[in-house]
């Protein structure tokens, strides 16, 4: 054994695997979760919180179990916008990030303009996207898109710029064109950045969509939070709530383990 594995410990090959890798997390989470269920129900005993407060997580589960359907079809609901809002984030955030390769006076003109639109506070930006898009999964899917392309940009754009210069120098000697310099030479050198910046947002896309919920007032765990909180359900709302947190934490797995398997597929 080397002095640097020495030091490292033993190697563990199986970890470096995407669907071992997500099985690990998933262990360690639900392992987390029965850890905070135990001291969740020591401080309700120790200091006798009522119900309406904090309910028990047996009361939790029992009406996560009474109302199933419900807690189902809104996590498919919000689910659903994130996935879709991610996608044409990733979509407009990739396409931006080319334009100000192309063109460099683009990206000075338009980027103080993205900063601008991105500082705004996201609940002076949900109303407009209401008016905009109705009150549907447009909603949704807009303020996942637009909360979350800012941060995939970046990450791409910093990407797309990490090849050397000799590197690139060496294509256009070979007479590649733009397009054949992008997909040979930038985009694969984006790919970890890219997926970076996909972790940075699939961490706040189910909040995102969920915000928009909110104030749009269509079906959704968000939606479903409000709901049971107006009629004192406090078991439903932290069951869904609950969700939420479990849904939060899947979707940014599942993002890792794309990016290990993309990772490993790119060697």
């Amino acid at each position: 054994m080397s002095a640097a594995e020495s030091v490292r410990g033993p190697s563990r090959p199986w970890r470096s695997k995407p669907l071992a890798v997500g099985l690990h997390r998933l262990i360690q989470y639900v392992a987390l979760l029965i850890v905070l269920a135990l001291l969740w129900e020591a401080v309700i005993w120790a200091f006798r919180i009522p119900s309406y407060l904090l309910p028990t997580p047996s009361a939790v589960l029992t009406a996560l179990a009474d109302h199933a359907g419900a807690v189902r079809r809104a996590a498919l609901y919000t689910i659903g916008c994130t996935i879709a809002g991610m996608a044409l984030s990733v979509a407009v955030a990739l396409s931006f990030a080319i334009a100000f390769i192309a063109s460099a006076l683009l990206g000075r003109a338009l980027m103080p303009l993205m900063i601008a639109v991105r500082a705004v506070p996201m609940i002076a930006i949900t109303p407009l996207i209401v008016i905009i898009f109705g009150r549907g999964p447009g909603n949704s899917i807009g303020v996942v898109a637009l909360l979350t392309f800012f941060q995939i940009m970046l990450a791409a754009r910093k990407g797309f710029t990490a090849p050397s210069p000799n590197m690139l120098e060496m294509m256009h000697t070979y007479g590649a064109s733009f397009w054949q310099i992008h997909m040979k030479v930038r985009m694969p050198f984006a790919v970890p950045y890219i997926f970076t910046g996909l972790r940075i947002a699939s961490g706040s896309a189910i909040l995102c969509a969920m915000f928009a919920e909110w104030l749009s007032g269509v079906g959704g765990l968000g939606h479903l939070i409000l709901d049971s909180y107006a009629e004192q359900q406090f078991a439903l709302m932290w069951a869904a709530v609950l969700t939420s947190m479990i849904a939060s934490y899947l979707f940014l797995t599942f993002t890792i383990v794309a990016e290990r398997f993309v990772m490993e597929r790119s060697r």
